[in-house]
Parts: structure tokens; sequence; C-alpha cells
């Protein structure tokens, strides 16, 4: 989703956009969603134990569906916003889609050898599980059911793809027409998907037009309109006391889900989706607006937000070592902590040791571009 990070200016939420200073209320929003996938996954995997009530499960699980909306809705604006200057330029253009892939792929690369190496299953897997695996393309993995590389979490990174591929095409024409075309294209496929699977079907894909057709496709559009709204509105427009109200959408979308019970299969039905993303809306705006003091919660947000990557694709390797250590046995609330708390050490550890020196070595061997533009002219200092 949009896991991006320090080393790449374009990539990441503190950069300075319209005058309006660092984002860091946006690059704290990152970490906090990424935990929320993490709650999900401790909800899911203590209710399969019998550790919580089933029913608490799954009004907790969903708590991972309000994460990836805010992920995909801040990656439409981050990759407009930041994009710019690349519409029309060849050189911006291939700058793009060589910083994606540096950006996603490394990482993803390395969290799925890591499976594959200590999946006790891998022996049943083929060449073609792995190999669509790794290329991120829909493919099902023997009789799951669904069409998820082997790092579950990574179905999201598919779609990113697709996102990015959509607005490399858009980049090749001018501004206004570029984003009029990425606008139209990603409505559009969503649209033509509801001749093979309407939005009130809520079952899993079980082909590629399917799976390329989900309504999740939406968030993107709504992440570039807050691009394009965050450039017009005035500089002076400021949201105040920007963490109180991102805590109390969050609190608004737990007490939803703790009084108005749902079942698992009426929780990701098309009308409780789309207020989840209302209030992930929410949540972004909130964010992209808020006002800024700096000091310490300027520093302590963009760490939280510097993890967000890693968290999501090595949270799940946390939680199996707190499985074997049997801290779920001990006490469900002293898991979910040491997964949360964990996950973000190591998702930070990750950060430093392993993305930025990666991302730092690729730097160099990006094109370019023409003067004006929004990529770099040259490889920039390493970063802080």
């Amino acid at each position: 989703m949009a896991f991006m990070t320090v080393t790449q200016p374009e990539d990441r939420a503190t950069t300075s956009v319209s005058g309006r200073g660092k984002l860091f209320h946006l690059q704290a929003l990152r970490g906090l969603a990424a935990s929320l996938v993490v709650l999900s996954h401790c909800a899911e995997t203590l209710a399969q134990r019998g550790l919580i009530p089933e029913a608490y499960g799954d009004r907790l699980g969903i708590s991972g569906y309000f994460g990836v909306a805010t992920f995909f809705i801040i990656s439409g604006f981050i990759i407009c916003k930041t994009s710019t200057g690349a519409f029309g330029d060849p050189r911006g253009v291939m700058a793009f889609v060589l910083k994606r892939l540096i950006r996603i792929f490394p990482v993803y690369w390395i969290a799925t050898a890591a499976f594959y190496v200590l999946s006790p299953h891998r022996a049943t897997y083929t060449a073609a599980d792995v190999l669509c695996s790794v290329l991120l393309i829909p493919h099902e993995i023997g009789s799951s059911g669904d069409m998820h590389p082997l790092i579950g979490q990574g179905w999201t990174l598919q779609y990113e793809m697709l996102f990015y591929l959509i607005f490399t095409l858009g980049l090749l024409l001018t501004r206004r027409t570029g984003i009029l075309l990425i606008l139209v294209a990603l409505i559009g496929v969503v649209a033509a998907g509801e001749a093979v699977m309407p939005l009130s079907d809520s079952a899993e894909p079980m082909t590629l037009v399917q799976y390329w057709t989900r309504p999740i496709l939406l968030l993107f559009p709504v992440g570039i309109g807050f691009a394009l709204l965050e450039a017009r509105l005035p500089r002076s427009l400021a949201v105040p006391r920007p963490f109180i109200l991102m805590l109390g959408v969050l609190g608004l979308w737990f007490a939803y889900s703790l009084i108005f019970p749902l079942a698992a299969k009426e929780q990701i039905q098309f009308p409780v989706v789309a207020a989840i993303w209302a209030l992930g809306a929410v949540w972004v705006f909130v964010s992209i607006f808020g006002r800024s003091r700096g000091g310490w919660t300027e520093w302590l947000a963009e760490r939280f937000g510097d993890a967000s990557y890693s968290v999501y694709l090595f949270h799940t390797f946390i939680l199996s070592a707190l499985l074997r250590l049997k801290v779920q046995n001990h006490s469900p609330v002293l898991f979910v902590a040491a997964a949360l708390v964990g996950s973000n050490v190591f998702g930070l550890a990750m950060y430093r040791l392993v993305e930025t020196p990666i991302l730092r070595t690729f730097r160099g061997m990006l094109p370019t571009s023409r003067p004006g533009s929004s990529v770099p002219r040259r490889p920039p200092a390493a970063p802080r």
C-alpha cells in the first residue's frame, strides 16, 4: 500500500508540498494503519485458537480493512502529489517506474524468501506458485481458494502495482490529460467489473478479470482527489489537533465494530466496506491538513511511519514467533501488545538496516530529468 520511506522524497509522507511544510501527521498515519493490520491478524489468530470469542475476532479483525483502505488513499495522494513534474517527461516517467520497482520489490522478495524457507508447506509449492508470488501476479496457490501470493498480505501490493501501471500510462501525457486518464481508467475498470462480479458480491475473486476489477481500486482516485484539492485550497487552511481527531475517528470505528456486531461475511459487504472507506478518507484528510507544531512529535511520527512497510510485510513472522513461545497461552492481551511492539521494533530495524541501504544503492542508477521536474537531477544525499 502506500508503503514509502524517508530515502525517496516523492515517497515520503513528510515531503513538503504546496508550502504546507512536512506532513508528518500523514507519516504517523501510515504507522497507525500498519499497526491496525497487525491488530487484525492478532485477533484472527486468537479467535482461531479459541482464546477470544469468535465475535470479537471478527469485530477486531475488520480493523485490517480500515488500515488497508488508509494505505491506498495515502498512496493515491502521495504518488499524484510528488509526480507533477514527471508528466510528459520521458526521463521522469522512467525514473518513476524504476523508483516504484526499487521501492516495492527488494524488501518484498526478502520477505517472500524468508517465508518460503520457513514454511512447513514449501514442498507443496509449485514453480508457478513461487514465480507468480515473486512477480506479484494473482495466482491461486494450492487449494487456498484465493489469488494471494505466498506472503498473504502481499495481495495489496498487487493492486499497488496495477495502480502504478495505470499511473505510468498517464505520465506519458500532459498533467491535465494524464490525471484525467488515470481517474477514468481506475473508475472504468471497476465499472467494467460489475459485469463479472457485482459490488454486492463479497466472495473471493476466482478469475483474473474479477480480481483486477475489485472496487478497492476506487481508493486510489480518492487519494488523487485529495492531492488536487490540497493544491487548490488556501495554504492557511489547517485542521487543529489532528492527532486527537485521528484517534477520534479510530475510536468511532471501534465503537461501530463493537456496538453493531456483524458476522465476518457481512463485514466485507460493500455498504460496510464503503463506510470503512469514508472513515479512512476522513482520517487521511485530517492528516494532510493537520496543523504542524514540530518538536519531538514530528520525530516520533516520522520514525513510526518509516517502519510501516516492513511492519506490514514481516509482522506475521513476529506473530509466528510469539505463538511458538506460547505467549498467547499466558494472556491474549500480552500477545497483542507483544505483537504490536515487536512488529514495530523489527520493522524499524529492517528499515534502518535493510531498506535504507538498498534504496540508497539503487538511487544512483536512476535517470535524470528535465529542469523543473519533480524528479531529482542527481542522487540526493544519504538519508539523515
